[in-house]
């Protein structure tokens, strides 16, 4: 095995020598035997140890271990304890997700304040497996079935090739001492599940279960290359990115072949479920569906006339309102708004930029968001319309009236701000004093 690991690791250059490597260590037989192999080829290692402070004295002996193991190799050995339980509940995770999230943050860290060029993680084939069926089971498609990375960004798992029959038979070659985790008994949780409830089953049919998907792992992860590239490539013709919105042109999707599988790549790293893209496919095809929305955890999407158009979820700040008290009080609002006192001047106002007479009642102004009901009355115009109506005329789609902000005085309408001039407010004597108002 010793051999097979250092060709591993040259074959897919994941470290070298003169690199400044970290191992995650739980002093379980994985770190156990990963430490063992890299400190048998005379790579130089620290270790980093996680207490997660979950199975009360076991996870203390388990610490105490770690820092023995460390002195007997001459490896320093970094030591936290987390309260995994309390930031669990506080961020809605489950324990593993939770103890996953405390630990590869811990590790950033320890790269950033020590230097470290990798973290090695001792994952191998069977948790590649493992990893396959919790994809399978979650419907993460192909991207899913790619299996754990060897390497991806700093971090590294060089034991990858190895099964876990191959490691218990090199620890115990070599009698290596290692803890027991207890908790990796308990079938409760879902990998735990499958690797004592399912594999174990899959095996009965197929005695070598973990080379074979060991192989079509690989595979997995060359058909998701050529995938990728085709998405991509599709991607640059049919999607556009414009304020932070991704853009899909509806005309030129709906007539690939594979529009379900290329929305399911663009919008499944949006966390929507393949369930919803499922529905959205279909609804493309059918008429009057201008205005359906979609939500994910972290983004919605809405079907315009022509485009499908995702953006990433906002606080509703709806109801907030800034006052502006004089000229100079604009540093507080949420856009970039300058009011200057002005002459000499065509005072021809644009959508970005207004010029409005001044009134000693024109202050304090107010900017908020439009509102149901809202009219104005546009400039040139003697009538009156809704805003509902003129965002109908600019053909503006749901996520565009979000945010559209308006500017008051005294309840009335000054400026649909970067659209229109409120006519009630144009500058009609250039005798008295004229404000501009302009976005930046």
């Amino acid at each position: 095995m010793l051999k097979q690991f250092e060709v591993n690791i040259h074959k897919n250059d994941l470290f070298s020598k003169a690199d400044k490597l970290l191992v995650a260590f739980s002093g379980g037989i994985d770190s156990i035997v990963l430490s063992d192999l890299l400190h048998k080829l005379g790579y130089t290692f620290d270790l980093a140890h996680c207490n997660f402070q979950l199975r009360g004295t076991e996870a203390n002996e388990d610490t105490e271990f770690c820092k023995n193991y460390a002195e007997q190799i001459q490896a320093h050995c970094h030591i936290t304890y987390f309260n995994t339980s309390t930031y669990a509940k506080e961020n809605k995770l489950s324990i593993q997700m939770a103890a996953r999230a405390l630990r590869y943050n811990w590790f950033k860290s320890l790269i950033k304040t020590h230097g470290y060029n990798y973290v090695l993680t001792a994952h191998h084939a069977n948790d590649n497996v493992e990893t396959l069926f919790v994809n399978l089971i979650r419907g993460t498609g192909i991207k899913g079935l790619k299996g754990i990375p060897k390497k991806q960004n700093n971090i590294v798992r060089p034991l990858l090739f190895a099964t876990k029959e191959a490691i218990l038979l090199y620890a115990k070659k070599n009698q290596l001492k290692h803890r027991e985790d207890s908790s990796n008994q308990e079938i409760k949780y879902k990998r735990n599940f499958i690797r004592h409830q399912i594999i174990p089953e899959l095996k009965k049919l197929n005695p070598i279960l973990e080379e074979t998907l060991t192989t079509s792992i690989n595979y997995f992860n060359q058909s998701y290359e050529i995938i990728k590239n085709f998405t991509a490539t599709k991607y640059s013709s049919i999607c556009k990115i414009e304020n932070e919105k991704l853009f899909i042109d509806i005309q030129l999707l709906v007539i690939e072949p594979q529009k379900e599988t290329l929305l399911f790549e663009w919008l499944h790293e949006k966390n929507f479920k393949a369930s919803q893209i499922e529905q959205l496919t279909n609804l493309l095809l059918n008429d009057g569906i201008i205005g359906k929305q979609f939500e994910s955890a972290t983004h919605q999407l809405t079907i315009d006339r022509k485009y499908i158009i995702v953006k990433e979820k906002t606080l509703n700040i709806t109801e907030d309102e800034f006052v502006i008290t004089s000229i100079n009080n604009t540093s507080h609002l949420p856009i970039a708004l300058q009011i200057n006192e002005v002459s000499d001047t065509e005072y021809s106002s644009n959508k970005n930029e207004i010029f409005i007479q001044y009134s000693d009642t024109l202050f304090p102004l107010k900017l908020r968001k439009w509102k149901n009901g809202d009219k104005f009355q546009p400039f040139g115009m003697s009538g009156f319309k809704k805003l509902s109506d003129y965002f109908k005329d600019q053909k503006l789609s749901k996520f565009e009236k979000e945010e559209v902000w308006i500017l008051e005085s005294k309840g009335e309408i000054v400026w649909i701000v970067g659209f229109r001039l409120d006519n009630r407010f144009r500058v009609q004597s250039s005798n008295s004093k004229i404000i501009q108002i302009k976005l930046v």
